[in-house]
């Protein structure tokens, strides 16, 4: 049977607004919007059907016009949503204002993703699944329960901690095989300031392997007996904002193929750096083709042939 991806988290509607540069308290005027699915969990999710693999998003959406149009086009994407449950609250919603050096400002409105709660979960999806994703942002008390239940279950659980509010996250992050924080984030979630002592603190919680994303920078990944960093691609940057769903996608792609850490990390990084030349959110992530024109243009022929 082929494996199976189960992934948590938000479904918004983005509007994206390019500006050249954000100056509070000043008239801005737009030189392009665009609208867009986004949410983590739906960017993700779309991620991960657009490198072919088979992934069901458990989600809310609103009981909206709207909500219709967001599903159909998930559906589109490949996305199984089956388990993505209507509220009465509205679809959520994100507007993202994006400078002309890439850089990004969003403001959320969270809607039906704060309905996301263990009631509204139907749990048959551990028969159905191999690997999980969940994201912070949704009711922390789904989050939990979503980890112990994977746990107990024997999935590859990988947690993205952005949006976690909660001073009980390295008690949940814990169980997770890989937990993956930008800077901000890992630095946040453990009172540090180095990145090395921040992921060792991690690992020393429980933690599996600890992947930090840097930007422009690139990535680096720490487990108990491994470490190892994998610089930026040399691209244009257009638009950050889908970049660490795209990585997370292939993340975990990357994970079912079984790749090695290291192979891993280097293709989670591609797929970001293919997304940041591009406008949008969940638009912005690669297909498996585009991610193997990438990695041939770029000689990492190890890794495109894997693919």
């Amino acid at each position: 049977m082929k494996e199976k991806v189960a992934v948590f988290g938000k479904v918004n509607v983005d509007t994206l607004l390019y500006i050249d540069q954000l100056r509070m308290g000043e008239n801005h005027l737009c030189q392009q919007t665009i609208v867009d699915i986004g949410g983590k969990g739906a960017n993700t999710a779309i991620g991960l059907a657009k490198l072919g693999v088979d992934c069901h998003l458990m989600a809310c959406v609103g009981n909206d016009s709207i909500s219709q149009s967001v599903l159909k086009k998930l559906e589109k994407y490949g996305v199984d949503t089956s388990f993505i449950k209507p509220c009465a609250a509205q679809t959520g919603k994100t507007f993202v204002v994006v400078e002309s050096n890439g850089r990004n400002t969003m403001f959320h409105i969270l809607g039906a993703n704060s309905c996301l709660t263990p009631e509204m979960i139907n749990w048959t999806f551990l028969e159905k699944c191999t690997a999980i994703f969940i994201q912070f942002g949704v009711p922390v008390e789904t989050v939990r329960e979503i980890i112990l239940m994977s746990k107990r279950n024997g999935k590859y659980l990988y947690i993205d901690p952005a949006g976690f509010a909660d001073e009980s996250i390295l008690e949940l992050v814990a169980y997770a095989d890989t937990v993956a924080p930008n800077e901000v984030e890992l630095f946040k979630m453990t009172k540090e300031t180095d990145i090395e002592k921040a992921a060792k603190k991690l690992l020393s919680a429980g933690v599996e392997e600890v992947v930090v994303k840097l930007g422009s920078k690139g990535a680096s990944l720490f487990s108990e007996k491994f470490s190892y960093h994998a610089d930026a691609y040399n691209v244009d940057v257009v638009d950050t904002t889908g970049a660490g769903d795209a990585f997370n996608a292939a993340y975990i792609a990357g994970k079912i193929k079984k790749l090695s850490l290291r192979d891993n990390l280097r293709l989670a990084v591609a797929a970001s750096a293919i997304s940041v030349t591009r406008q949008g959110t969940s638009s912005s992530s690669p297909t498996r083709e585009e991610l193997i024109d990438f990695l041939q243009k770029f000689g990492e022929k190890e890794l495109f042939e894997v693919l």
